[in-house]
């Protein structure tokens, strides 16, 4: 028996009037791929014409990552402009995952020089971005400031647990070093591995507080180095439980040396254990406590997405 020869089928539609712009699935925070926090990063930074608000969301739901980055040219002052969206077509602020695969991707591909002074201007902040020794890269956060307490008990009950595993000293604290959110101990590991909050009410309360999520740690004293293993839950942003967070690994530092449960000047925060990605991020305070999120990111998957349309063209 024969069969018809199968079709070839055109991954690209070469259409003359149709554009293309790369895109990438870069895994951040991880050893290897397949771990870490996934992120979705579109190039954007040969195209000119304005790109509406729009085709960033639908683009952000497409590809229905905790966050899409879209990277755009100089603007004069910085080396690329970044602008993230979570899958719920958010927009986020802050030097975190979404910042890091962004660098590690262009870096890697050559896109950007690595003994240049790269900056990077992600909303209204122009931070530095450097290239480790060992090849990972440092993000440079917001010096930190220090906003509203959370009443410890109303914080247990959104989250499912009981008011005494949350510990009161330091009491939850609102910390923002590019984006806002909330600080949390728990007392043991076995009450971080618990928490099942509820996400309505979880984004009623940090909202109220002038804050997007609530990072919950709990320091492992038993290591040689200090160690917080973490969740972050930021139902308000779209996203109910995030692998790895940058933005909240930053001012974790921050607060927890002002508040003197930790002393030193590098934390290793380890998330995305309760859903099975592991991810190692470093943080490093300076003499302010202005922290920086160091850490690399390995390739998933490449491609071609079709190029914004403007002016209906």
């Amino acid at each position: 028996m024969t069969h018809a020869p199968t079709r070839a089928i055109r991954l690209v539609d070469e259409r003359p009037h149709e554009s293309w712009v790369p895109f990438v699935l870069v895994d951040v925070f991880a050893e290897r791929p397949l771990q870490g926090n996934p992120l979705a990063v579109v190039d954007l930074s040969e195209w000119t014409a304005k790109v509406p608000d729009a085709w960033f969301r639908a683009v952000a739901r497409e590809t229905n990552q905790a966050e899409t980055t879209f990277v755009l040219a100089d603007d004069g002052r910085a080396t690329r402009m970044l602008r993230s969206f979570t899958a719920a077509g958010v927009e986020v602020f802050g030097a975190g995952h979404n910042s890091l695969g962004a660098w590690w991707w262009l870096l890697q591909t050559g896109r950007v020089d690595p003994s240049a002074a790269l900056t990077q201007r992600i909303g209204d902040s122009d931070l530095p971005v450097l290239v480790e020794d060992d090849g990972e890269l440092r993000l440079v956060h917001d010096a930190p400031t220090f906003g509203a307490l959370v009443d410890p008990r109303a914080l247990a009950g959104v989250l499912g647990l009981g008011g005494a595993s949350v510990l009161a000293d330091p009491a939850p604290q609102v910390v923002d070093t590019g984006a806002a959110h909330v600080m949390l101990l728990v007392a043991d590991r076995e009450t971080l591995d618990l928490a099942e909050p509820d996400l309505a009410a979880l984004a009623r309360l940090t909202v109220a507080h002038g804050a997007e999520g609530a990072y919950l740690a709990w320091i492992d004293a038993d290591v040689a180095h200090p160690t917080a293993h973490t969740r972050f839950f930021n139902p308000a942003m779209g996203l109910d439980e995030d692998i790895a967070t940058g933005t909240a690994a930053g001012p974790l530092g921050a607060w927890l040396r002002r508040s003197g449960r930790f002393a030193g000047d590098e934390l290793i925060i380890v998330q995305g254990e309760s859903l099975g990605r592991p991810s190692r991020i470093r943080v490093t305070l300076d003499s302010d406590s202005t922290p920086s999120v160091i850490g690399g990111a390995r390739l998933a998957a490449s491609g071609l997405l079709v190029a914004p349309r403007v002016n209906g063209a």
